[in-house]
């Protein structure tokens, strides 16, 4: 049985696990640069408001999925909105709408605090995660990426 659930400080080591698994399945490895510190800081401690949330698949007992979010604000919109950073399944449990489930869970917390958006970012070139967002209902804006590094 899978169970969804927001996260909570005893799940900051498995959290990272799965973050670490993102990044090895993304080839991104080298740019990840939290730890297991940060991210207890970041997003269970007790200072108020937390940097992120987490909302997490647990299959008895082992993470084996997660989705990570932050509350931003729109001034276009003037309204508060849930963005996503991350959305990772672990690829024995894929396929079996355990990241439904997980966006699910993410768009019932905004219905209840009546957040009316939930925005993320997707590769152009991940057909396979465009396709699932879509089935989810969610519409594709092309729009490009701008960072500055300021160091």
């Amino acid at each position: 049985m899978i169970i969804i659930r927001k996260a909570s400080q005893k799940d900051a080591k498995a959290l990272l696990g799965l973050i670490k698994g993102l990044a090895i399945y993304e080839g991104q490895l080298q740019y990840l640069k939290t730890d297991l510190d940060q991210i207890t800081e970041s997003g269970f401690s007790n200072v108020q408001p937390q940097k992120f949330e987490a909302i997490i698949a647990e299959h008895k007992g082992v993470l084996i999925g997660y989705v990570t979010y932050m509350w931003n604000y729109s001034i276009w919109n003037g309204s508060t909105y849930m963005a996503i950073d991350d959305l990772f399944v672990c690829k024995p449990f894929r396929g079996n709408n355990i990241g439904q489930k997980l966006m699910q869970h993410a768009k019932d917390i905004c219905v209840s605090n009546n957040i009316k958006l939930i925005k993320w970012e997707v590769e152009s070139n991940n057909e396979k995660a465009i396709r699932f967002y879509k089935k989810l209902g969610a519409q594709i804006h092309n729009k490009s990426i701008v960072k500055w590094h300021t160091t």
